[in-house]
């Protein structure tokens, strides 16, 4: 279950308004919360990707040749 909480934080009233536009959101906090989640969603790929790393290998690959 989200649990939300009202925020008061000094933001770039310009970079809000761009950000609502580049992600296409209804609102401001729409805006914000999915700006947040790609953010958590990107550091929790590159974690698993460096961890990761070496790990396995490719079968039956082929030449491009």
């Amino acid at each position: 279950m989200k649990s939300r909480k009202r925020k008061n934080y000094w933001l770039d009233e310009n970079k809000i308004k761009r950000l609502q536009q580049l992600i296409k959101a209804k609102t401001e906090t729409e805006a914000i919360e999915k700006a947040i989640d790609l953010v958590v969603f990107q550091k929790e790929a590159v974690k698993a990707w460096v961890e990761n790393a070496g790990v396995g290998g490719v079968e039956g690959r082929r030449s491009l040749h």
